[in-house]
């Protein structure tokens, strides 16, 4: 059902039948610059996200009209050159593959931070909040706030930028134009996990003591608390990785530096519980109560 046609058989229709002519017309021969142009509004104008590759100055009205202009960096003209928005500068077609494979899989990586980053501070603002409320003293002092923002900004929430591209990345259905970087099934996760976090170190502290404590030691209990919910974000940084669903663990060994990240945070908490008594008004945990936590 597809057809090749001249330029000279284009330029006779008028608008309508020009658009119409476009969805069986796969191939124009002896095209002409009017008649590229004419290509690339017409579809922009059904709403499509057209791109167009060229090397000659006849290319660079439409390679700059288009929502995406390729050129060629080796054969291609200045012109043609200056009205592009990408550069291909080995002029290889399956470049562009592998270049729309990286802009998906940098997207990716901006979800998994946003998304670690938003369930942390969702999860910290209800814990203090509800405490507030409840008339119950802070839960977290002010250094270990810190310390739960470095985790939050640090090693942990970086590494999951460096998570490795899926290989299902160009089989997935492109994004709408409008589609925002925070999907609704990302705001859902958000507010499920930052509740059941919240939830999970509120009920210890209120007594519900899932952790099975001697709920008259305040110190112990608070510190117990503290660990909970910064190891419930280790976890929650795992989860992480697969911002619109998936097994969190699967290729987990295709990115070690997340997971040094997480081992040195758990490391750092247990020599701050342990020995940082004096500044983070912490006490020692005894072996049995960090293996419930974990």
């Amino acid at each position: 059902g597809h057809r090749a046609v001249t330029a000279a058989e284009l330029e006779r229709l008028d608008d309508a039948a020009f658009a119409e002519a476009l969805k069986s017309v796969r191939v124009i021969a002896r095209s002409t610059p009017s008649v590229k142009l004419r290509v690339v509004r017409t579809l922009k104008a059904q709403g499509e996200s057209v791109a167009v590759t060229g090397d000659g100055i006849n290319d660079a009205p439409a390679i700059k009209e288009a929502d995406v202009g390729v050129a060629m960096g080796v054969t291609g003209t200045e012109v043609t050159k200056e009205a592009c928005d990408i550069l291909l500068l080995d002029d290889a077609f399956a470049t562009i593959v592998r270049a729309i494979r990286w802009g998906r899989g940098i997207t990716d990586n901006f979800k998994r931070f946003i998304l670690f980053q938003l369930t942390v501070n969702v999860s910290a603002v209800l814990v203090v909040l509800v405490a507030v409320i409840l008339d119950e003293p802070p839960p977290f002092s002010a250094l270990e706030l810190l310390w739960i923002n470095i985790i939050m900004d640090g090693p942990p929430a970086l590494c999951l930028g460096l998570e490795r591209m899926s290989d299902d990345l160009l089989r997935r259905k492109p994004l709408r134009r409008d589609a925002p970087l925070v999907s609704r099934g990302m705001v859902m996760r958000m507010a499920v996990v930052g509740v059941f976090i919240a939830a999970l170190c509120l009920a210890q502290l209120k007594g519900l003591n899932l952790l099975g404590l001697d709920m008259g030691d305040k110190p112990l209990v608070a510190t117990a608390v503290f660990t909970l919910f910064v190891f419930c974000q280790l976890a929650n940084a795992l989860a992480a990785r697969r911002p619109e669903g998936g097994n969190p663990l699967g290729g987990l060994l295709g990115n070690p530096a997340l997971l040094c990240a997480i081992g040195l945070a758990a490391a750092l908490q247990w020599v701050i519980v342990t020995y940082g008594g004096a500044a983070f008004h912490t006490v020692a945990l005894p072996a049995a109560l960090w293996g419930k936590i974990l």
